[in-house]
């Protein structure tokens, strides 16, 4: 397999020299990925996880919440460990903190980095903080996937069946498939790289896509049930309940990715989900296409994310959130 079609810049390859010279001398790492875990970070840190413990060194891979059940194919996902498992006086020399666009989003994880921890930032989303000893962002890369990837290629790891798997599914699902605007001639190379490496493409978007529990079906259908169409169909609504969870027998995790179907209708530039989250709170995934900045609304409650997808908590009930968000969807899409 040869995907190096690129010409690392100076400065990547000053990243990638400092990156490794930290993780070869480590000794005990933990890597470890954002609340709400999706494809990105599940795969990415699966990834890195295997090269980490082929250089020897002690990894442990950790987590605030469940793992969807549409990724328990991932080789290796049942390795990464809750951080309330491990005992207080856990500490390491290094921790390799991937799309963690501020502490927060590392959940309990964060406890464990006390002085003396070297941090690695890995991250691709516009507001990532610069939380680390090294930092690298690049905001241009599709996924973490891409970026992990192209550091186990500029060390010349050898890329195994289930590395591929795990960074296929990571770019696949940020790339909403390979349709988003970050989608690069290069996204598509190591695409075809990872195929080469045992990555199986049907497979794994049968697994991710279409192969559902019968109770993620049924909330899909209460979900896609609650749509709404405001503003001459420019922007799409769809709500979740706790009592459709509750009716459904499904998990919250089950949900995941149903924002999507808020653009697939014509005409439609913006969309947003809506989770009951408590009684006077609400969680709220966006996306957007043609130019409309939902990003930008979910900063502004303290959210993040990228131009056109991101998230964020209103502290609203529902129905005061969705007209909250309905007024700053409207001049998102008039200042486009």
């Amino acid at each position: 397999m040869n995907a190096k079609t690129t010409t690392l810049t100076d400065k990547r390859r000053d990243i990638f020299r400092r990156i490794r010279s930290r993780l070869e001398a480590a000794h005990k790492i933990f890597v470890v990925s954002h609340l709400d875990p999706d494809g990105d970070a599940l795969g990415s840190q699966l990834a890195l996880g295997e090269y980490l413990g082929k250089i020897g060194k002690e990894v442990y891979l950790l987590r605030d919440s469940e793992v969807p059940e549409k990724y328990a194919f991932l080789p290796g996902v049942e390795n990464i460990r809750r951080a309330e498992e491990l005992p207080e006086d856990f500490a390491v020399d290094t921790a390799v903190l991937l799309e963690c666009p501020s502490l927060h989003r590392a959940g309990s994880s964060a406890k464990f980095l006390t002085n003396g921890v070297e941090i690695i930032n890995i991250d691709h989303h516009p507001d990532a903080l610069e939380l680390g000893t090294i930092n690298w962002i690049e905001t241009e890369m599709s996924s973490v996937g891409e970026m992990i990837f192209e550091y186990l290629q500029a060390v010349d790891q050898p890329i195994s069946k289930e590395m591929a798997t795990a960074l296929y599914t990571a770019i696949m699902t940020d790339t909403g498939r390979f349709r988003y605007p970050s989608t690069t001639r290069r996204t598509m190379e190591i695409g075809g790289a990872l195929i080469e490496a045992g990555a199986d493409p049907r497979r794994i978007c049968d697994k991710v896509y279409y192969d559902m529990r019968p109770s993620t079906v049924a909330l899909m259908g209460r979900i896609l049930n609650t749509v709404e169409f405001h503003l001459d169909n420019r922007v799409c609504l769809l709500s979740m309940s706790s009592e459709m969870l509750n009716e459904t027998g499904a998990g919250i995790s089950e949900a995941e990715g149903v924002v999507d179907f808020t653009l697939y209708g014509r005409g439609v530039l913006a969309g947003a989900f809506l989770k009951e989250a408590g009684e006077s709170a609400t969680k709220v995934s966006l996306r957007s296409k043609n130019g409309v900045n939902v990003g930008e609304i979910a900063r502004q409650f303290g959210g993040g994310g990228h131009f056109a997808a991101a998230g964020c908590m209103i502290e609203q009930p529902m129905k005061e959130a969705k007209a909250t968000l309905l007024t700053l969807l409207e001049k998102a899409i008039d200042d486009r």
